[in-house]
């Protein structure tokens, strides 16, 4: 039942996001999928958009201006009257399959065909995944038309939807679907914009059924081949996903495979407020687990959580080259061999369940393993001959990585069974890397990169896993955000499993930021300032723990950053949470 779907080879797709489309085509009229609940994704609906069609001899520009607008029709996604601006054949053969969004647009004529030149315009897929800045080259989009019966019509319209960031906005909002990594032990997030409104809850199991994209190591257990008919939400919050094959002959999953699909549907489904659980049909059976009822909370599946169910909240660091740990309001020396005086240090990162602790010597040379608490093991000299070692990284596998700033560019590598491992990562590799962190479900790295003097950016890729714990390779780094002139990035951290805290540099007055790491604009809208000289910052994707801008002697809730500072001793000298 595992299975992967092609990615996509089109530039943005819509339709697939879209709770009525069976295919590749948009709908023409009507809604998506009706729900009965009233969750907050329907409280704030924007207004509808009905658009009118072409009128008797409409010039070129007025037929492209009212083909934009027509693209935006509303409440449900629809492109029965931005049809009637195209010619029969064009009408007959489109098949929009996603989205263009821009800022502004300009409809002149040039040498006699209409374009449409847009400003500050981003892609996304047909997942709903980001792609990115649209290039200037791609910018200016033509639109040849031709005479039929005196009036003017589009002849050749492009292969997606282009609509406004206003518009977009409005109506769509990021949300991850979770899909296992090889091994089935950990869910990981993939971000996508999904429409707001009643076909909320539909577009997110639609989003699912898709897959992950091939290019990624994640795997799917909703069998292949289902289309989602509905998923109606009840007035007590319990939602039926009922799906269907077109064949009628899915096998049911095994328990375990079942245990996996529920676990999947309910990560997915908890971000529609209104849901509190679920049932599923397959081909109009039940989806049953053990000793369980035909309905599933949303909280089922806690156990394979991105960010590990049960990691450690404390805090680790080094006060004078040795090893400290604990809250924030009680940082104690580590009982194991980094506390006693032996090592000195100037970066430690403890692995999720703060058993075992890297640390780097202070001369950047050397990286040591070494448990947390006294328990008789000495500690293990991994890497002997680095040149600057930054702070290392862990992830739910046991793999610890690191980044060796080498002279001739930045070194990858990752450890695992005690054996060290080189990674060739584009971008990445062979940079002037100053920071990097690795995601806790193994799927990210993330690292920031000095493009030239007091320019950074921050890249992200994507790690390519097997079900052995091994790396396979890792996709290209892409930038999540654009290049900084005005200051360096002095540091990052996570904030939750999709997002990250970034500090900038050189600045009394820091202001804090967040990124989603797909690059999306306007996803995560963190912007704290924060007075003072601040060191770093401690953050972690654990739900509901704070994170902290940390200066010397204090921590600075980055949720309330006009509240009390958290007093720490001022001879610590870095501090972050577990991974």
């Amino acid at each position: 039942m595992r299975r992967r779907r092609p990615a996509a080879t089109v530039v943005v797709a819509a339709c697939l996001l879209l709770s009525a489309c069976g295919g590749l085509t948009m709908p023409d009229h009507g809604p998506i999928h009706e729900t009965t609940s009233n969750g907050s994704n329907r409280d704030d609906e924007p207004a509808s958009i009905d658009p009118p069609g072409p009128k008797p001899g409409d010039s070129r520009e007025e037929i492209l201006r009212g083909f934009l607008y027509a693209m935006r029709a509303t409440p449900a996604i629809r492109t029965s009257v931005a049809r009637e601006f195209l010619t029969d054949e064009a009408a007959a053969d489109w098949q929009p399959s996603g989205m263009v969004i821009y800022d502004t647009v300009r409809t002149p004529l040039s040498s006699g065909l209409a374009e449409a030149r847009m400003a500050d315009a981003y892609r996304i897929d047909e997942r709903g995944a980001w792609l990115g800045r649209v290039t200037s080259d791609d910018a200016t989009v033509p639109f040849p038309m031709e005479l039929r019966d005196n009036e003017w019509r589009i002849s050749q319209p492009p292969p997606y939807l282009m609509v406004t960031r206003s518009w977009f906005d409005q109506r769509f909002r990021q949300v991850a679907l979770y899909f296992f990594d090889p091994s089935a032990a950990i869910l990981v997030p993939e971000p996508v914009f999904v429409p707001k409104g009643r076909q909320f809850a539909s577009s997110l199991v639609n989003g699912l059924l898709q897959g992950p994209s091939s290019e990624l190591s994640e795997v799917g257990y909703l069998p292949p081949d289902l289309r989602s008919i509905s998923v109606p939400v009840s007035a007590n919050g319990v939602a039926r996903v009922v799906l269907r094959s077109d064949t009628g002959d899915v096998l049911p999953p095994s328990p375990e495979q079942a245990d996996l699909l529920v676990s999947q549907l309910a990560w997915t489904l908890r971000q529609e407020p209104s849901i509190d659980r679920f049932q599923v049909t397959i081909d109009g059976r039940q989806v049953q687990l053990p000793g369980q009822s035909s309905e599933f909370s949303v909280n089922h599946g806690h156990e394979y959580a991105p960010y590990v169910a049960g990691s450690s909240t404390l805090l680790f660091g080094v006060r004078g080259g040795v090893m400290v740990g604990g809250s924030p309001q009680n940082l104690q020396t580590v009982t194991g061999p980094f506390g006693s005086g032996g090592y000195v240090l100037r970066s430690v990162a403890a692995d999720l369940r703060a058993e075992q602790a890297a640390g780097v010597s202070a001369s950047g040379t050397t990286l040591w393993l070494a448990p947390v608490k006294a328990n008789g093991s000495p500690a293990t000299r991994l890497i002997s001959d680095g040149q600057d070692l930054l702070r290392p990284a862990w992830d739910f596998s046991g793999r610890l990585w690191e980044i060796d700033r080498r002279r001739g560019g930045a070194v990858v590598s990752y450890v695992l069974g005690g054996e060290v491992h080189t990674l060739d990562v584009s971008g990445i590799s062979g940079e002037n890397v100053k920071d990097f962190l690795v995601s806790p479900d193994g799927s990210r790295l993330v690292a920031v990169v000095r493009e030239s003097a007091d320019v950074d950016r921050v890249v992200v890729s994507r790690l390519l896993t097997t079900g052995d714990g091994l790396v396979a390779g890792a996709t290209a780094a892409e930038p999540i955000t654009d290049a900084s002139p005005t200051g360096q990035i002095r540091d990052i951290a996570w904030r939750s499993p999709t997002s990250l805290v970034i500090l900038p540099g050189s600045r009394t007055v820091f202001q804090v930021r967040s990124a989603s790491v797909d690059g999306a604009k306007g996803a995560d809208s963190l912007a704290v300032p924060v007075e003072g000289d601040v060191l770093a910052l401690a953050g972690t994707p654990v739900p509901d723990e704070t994170s902290y801008a940390f200066t010397r002697g204090a921590l600075i809730d980055l949720d309330d950053p006009q509240g009390t500072p958290v007093t720490i001793d001022p001879e610590v000298e870095s501090l972050n949470y577990v991974g």
